[in-house]
């Protein structure tokens, strides 16, 4: 793709804030809660589009946003990447990622104030202290890193998603650097409901961590998809794809995952272990995910 998608994909939204879609599924949100039965049980699942491509935030919000400051992406070296992975470069023209940042920022505070709104009605109706409120998302954003975009690919930014969970029985201020998988929401959700997990799941849940954040919760996290296999611990990550190179990287030493170590004799052993591991954990269990 040429470096003008950044800006296809960029620009601000021709419509007013109120009828952008994640300005309108906050509404609808917002005007669900207000008629729940306060009583309950019951359960709201919201989905925001953002933020997502095209990040296209309405103006109002994109303002705020047009000479801040955002981090630089990691450069796009390819040297030790897959040839998959060199051939999604979009670009790393600093002026357009830079743009992209700011907007992808803009977006992100819109969707801050429509999960606000959410929790003004919550408190306003004065059950947000008998309601569990979970934020997190499905997928990560490149955004520039490696000159990408989109995800796809098995590095953090693609990878990793956000998760924060608040009310009743789960103590305020803490955080936790347990390896989680998304699909532990399931039984954790249940068992603060006091409801049973879905029959036949590798899922668990995550009360245990909730009530002592040091707690470890797995030794591994799985990210998998058509291009590639992944596998983590607390330290290494080994990333295998079909008909190419496998990735190895030091999270500890190298966060942004720039020096791939699959080959350096010194981390045999690292690799070793880390390919058992990706075995395992991709043939146990009853693989519902």
């Amino acid at each position: 793709m040429p470096t003008g998608w950044v800006r296809d994909v960029c620009r601000d939204s021709s419509l007013p804030t109120e009828a952008h879609v994640d300005a309108f599924i906050g509404a609808q949100a917002v005007r669900w809660l207000e008629d729940a039965e306060s009583a309950g049980p019951w359960f709201c699942q919201v989905n925001f589009m953002g933020p997502h491509d095209p990040f296209d935030p309405p103006a109002e919000f994109a303002d705020r946003y047009r000479d801040a400051d955002v981090p630089e992406p990691i450069p796009a070296e390819y040297a030790d990447k897959p040839d998959w992975v060199a051939r999604r470069f979009i670009t790393d023209d600093a002026e357009p990622v830079r743009f992209s940042r700011q907007q992808y920022s803009a977006v992100i505070e819109l969707i801050d104030h429509q999960i606000g709104r959410m929790l003004d009605v919550l408190e306003r109706r004065d059950v947000l202290d008998n309601t569990v409120v979970i934020f997190t998302a499905d997928h990560g954003e490149m955004l520039g890193d490696f000159g990408l975009y989109i995800k796809h690919v098995g590095y953090e930014a693609s990878a990793r998603v956000p998760l924060a969970m608040c009310g009743p029985g789960i103590p305020a201020g803490r955080t936790s650097d347990a390896l989680v998988e998304w699909i532990d929401l399931n039984p954790t959700i249940c068992e603060l409901a006091g409801a049973p997990p879905l029959a036949r799941t590798d899922a668990r849940s995550l009360r245990p961590v909730l009530d002592d954040a040091s707690r470890p919760h797995r030794d591994s996290a799985l990210c998998c998809e058509a291009n590639f296999n992944s596998v983590r611990d607390a330290r290494w990550k080994l990333i295998t794809s079909p008909n190419d190179r496998a990735e190895l990287y030091d999270l500890d030493a190298d966060p942004q995952e720039r020096r791939n170590l699959a080959d350096d004799p010194a981390c045999a052993e690292p690799r070793r272990r880390m390919g058992g591991l990706l075995k395992r954990r991709l043939t146990e269990g009853a693989w519902l995910r």
